[in-house]
């Protein structure tokens, strides 16, 4: 089946408009009036200043451990410190946010806009954009009243960091023409397209617009920089400079005379031009590889270039959902995926490249309590390690800061402790080390699990023994070293909270969610190290460990079993489905979590729910596919939020999810009168599976082993059924084993 998304009238946000990308460079489509605007992107694009100057010594896990048994307590949100005598002012420092944090940099930054113009006077048109999902071009329509149309189809390179776009103008005649020579002034050509980059307002005059726009003003930055430094041009090519960080450079070209001024170009057609082209070479490396690219351009060359990427792309996997919305809102998740990720590149933080405004919530930093992991949700399984590898791009930023706090402010040689948030840089100090978000020890267990889970569903012994395992190895020892036993030997955690949660005795000592983790990284590193038959010493102390903690020990993924420690009734009603929650009312993002931990559990009342899950995607989602993360009414337009596109996982385990220990089962969100289908979606064990649903029961299944091993498939017969081989039918599990390269049939009988 063909995917075509349909927009049927202008769109006045970058976040709502359709998106293009090769997974560095991306663009997003909107209107302005007598404009057709692409807002570039580019995830590397960072003002990457970072001033610890000001900050306190990082606290240390024996002052929080003394202060905490003392009587302390800090809220995890307000930072209000009660319940402690010892209010000294070494307290206090480490119980406020670091001055580092309260700066507006490191922040990610819009790269430039691009407008195409058509003429001003254009009323009563009717619009319509279509996103070719399969080939991945996009074609704009403007059509005036009185039957003139103009035309604009673009695309992005798949390698090279090139914008191409043709425009046409059809069915214009002298009757229909707008505008002319004014008291000197030149004729202006019908279409013509001019590049900019806005200068910065200060933190104060953003403050006020935003006041002004959105009636709150969330940027909270106390103690900025100053703005960055106006655009300028230099011999045709546009540039910004970043302090500390990059220089972008776009060159724009196209049929027509290029006109320079100090902080924008454009290219100025005939004015009979009837049709023509405009390309973008963007580059933060050098302004002659921004020059090579856009001179490099060649329309037929690179259009199919672009198809033949994208359909190498969606050739991966396929979905079918009866549905309509939740196809639709598939697709879009994995297209722009495609369109902002890539292995080896750095991936974006809180929001998507071409979205950005000129300040951002958060720092538009790598938030890693659920939101950066939710933009890589569901790429395995989806079966694009293409796109869910960029994922330890931004971690080996993490990772080296890790072994710093591990080492010197827990004590604990050869250990990673994983930290709240980060930036795309290599920081000389710990930047949160203060209570109660820097010494959160759960994410930690959460990373391993990415690593874990990657090895699991590819069974990729080079990736096991190259990264996972020297990842692994330092969250397990970190672990170690940080539970610590009492008389009985039993491990305990402590001090760490779960969520965020308040730091205080209770709330700081065996919390569930940190565990879990520990639990989970203290067995996952285990297994590794026994699959690799290495190190089985160290791997049996941290079996022991595991082994001897105070909870109901949980084996499988922990992402996967409770948010923030938290179990769900499988009898209640999601919070994210009930009015009144602010995860229904305001707060969408953290949904594609709690949905796939339903999933995984088998919790979810797929025939009960449905409707209000469909009521409830329909609310949030955009023109152009997009879920928002975070209320307007609440939070202002700030851009498309990638923790949304953690969508995109959720619904490929509503068709098939699969456990640590291999179990697969199918269709665990589809309701039983609803059809479904998919193809090539990826399990445990590296098998790839291809399932067909009607309104009535599985038709059938397919599996194909990359690596051979057993296949265990929880049956969605009650019945006998044919087999190319001999199935084991252990209770309700469908058994077998398989070579590499192997596919098996199964249909009913």
């Amino acid at each position: 089946m063909h995917h075509v998304l349909k927009i049927n009238r202008p769109c006045y946000l970058p976040e709502e408009g359709f998106i293009l990308g090769n997974g560095d460079l991306s663009a997003s489509c909107f209107q302005k009036p007598g404009k057709i605007v692409f807002q570039l992107g580019k995830s590397d694009f960072w003002d990457l200043r970072h001033d610890l100057s000001k900050n306190p010594r990082p606290a240390h896990i024996t002052e929080l451990t003394g202060a905490i048994e003392a009587g302390l307590q800090v809220d995890g949100v307000t930072n209000e410190v009660s319940g402690c005598d010892l209010q000294t002012k070494r307290i206090r420092e480490i119980t406020r946010t670091m001055p580092s944090q309260k700066r507006n940099a490191p922040m990610p930054k819009p790269a430039a806009m691009l407008y195409i113009h058509y003429p001003a006077d254009w009323q009563d048109c009717q619009w319509q954009q279509l996103l070719d999902i399969e080939s991945g071009v996009l074609t704009v329509s403007c059509t005036h009243f009185d039957g003139a149309k103009l035309t604009v189809t673009a695309f992005i390179h798949p390698e090279k960091n090139l914008l191409s776009l043709r425009w046409q103008m059809e069915n214009l005649s002298p009757e229909k023409i707008y505008g002319g020579n004014f008291f000197g002034l030149p004729d202006f050509a019908l279409v013509y397209a001019t590049i900019f980059r806005e200068d910065e307002l200060t933190g104060s005059q953003w403050e006020k617009r935003e006041l002004l726009e959105h009636g709150n003003h969330y940027f909270y930055c106390s103690d900025p920089y100053n703005p960055l430094p106006p655009a300028g041009t230099d011999n045709g090519i546009l540039y910004q400079t970043i302090p500390d960080g990059k220089t972008l450079y776009v060159k724009l070209d196209g049929n027509g005379k290029k006109i320079t001024t100090e902080n924008f170009l454009r290219i100025m057609p005939e004015n009979d031009a009837l049709s023509g082209f405009f390309t973008a070479g963007v580059s933060t490396a050098s302004a002659h590889e921004a020059e090579m690219i856009a001179g490099s351009s060649d329309w037929e060359k690179d259009l199919a270039a672009t198809t033949i990427s994208a359909a190498a792309f969606w050739q991966k996997s396929s979905v079918y959902f009866e549905d309509d919305l939740l196809e639709t809102c598939w697709y879009a998740a994995m297209h722009i995926k495609r369109s902002i990720l890539r292995k080896g590149l750095t991936p974006p933080g809180l929001f998507i490249p071409s979205t950005l405004q000129p300040y951002s919530l958060w720092k538009g930093d790598y938030h890693l309590n659920y939101n950066f992991q939710s933009i890589f949700l569901g790429d395995y399984e989806s079966n694009h390690p293409d796109t869910g590898d960029a994922c330890f791009d931004a971690l080996k930023y993490f990772i080296p800061l890790g072994e710093k706090i591990s080492r010197d402010y827990y004590g604990i040689d050869g250990g990673c402790f994983i930290q709240l948030c980060g930036y795309p840089l290599h920081a000389r100090d710990d930047y949160m080390g203060y209570l109660p978000l820097g010494r959160m020890a759960y994410m930690t267990g959460w990373v391993a699990a990415y690593f874990f889970r990657r090895w699991k569903l590819t069974m990729d012994t080079a990736f096991l023994r190259e990264q996972a395992y020297p990842a692994l190895k330092k969250f397990a020892r970190f672990y170690a070293g940080f539970l610590r036993p009492d008389v009985h030997g039993i491990y305990h955690a402590f001090p760490s909270n779960q969520g965020e949660c308040v730091f205080s005795k209770d709330g700081a000592t065996d919390q569930k969610q940190v565990l879990m983790h520990a639990y989970f990284a203290l067995n996952a590193a285990a297994a590794a190290a026994g699959e690799l038959n290495i190190d089985s010493r160290e791997a049996e102390l941290w079996q022991h460990i595991a082994a001897h903690l105070p909870m109901e020990n949980l084996s499988d993924y922990p992402e996967f079993t409770a948010f923030d420690g938290i179990m769900d009734d499988p009898d209640t009603l999601p919070d994210f489905l009930t009015p009144g929650n602010r995860f229904h009312d305001w707060y969408m993002g953290q949904m594609p979590y709690k949905f796939a931990i339903r999933l995984h559990r088998n919790i979810w009342k797929k025939d009960l729910w449905h409707e209000q899950l469909l009521t409830f995607i329909r609310k949030w989602m955009l023109p152009n596919g997009l879920l928002r993360a975070m209320s307007a009414c609440t939070h202002g337009y700030r851009g498309g939020w990638t923790e949304s596109l953690g969508i995109a996982g959720a619904l490929t385990d509503m068709l098939m999810t699969s456990r640590a220990d291999g179990l697969i089962r199918l269709f665990p969100g589809i309701p039983e009168n609803k059809s479904a289908e998919f193809t090539t979606l990826r399990a445990a064990g590296a098998f790839l599976l291809s399932a067909a649903k009607d309104k009535n029961s599985v038709t059938k299944i397919s599996v194909f082993s990359e690596k051979g091993g057993v296949c265990k498939i929880v049956s969605p017969w009650s019945k006998t059924f044919l087999k190319e081989k001999n199935i084991t039918l252990s209770g309700d599990i469908l058994e077998f084993g398989t070579l590499p390269g192997e596919t098996v049939t199964l249909i009913p009988a």
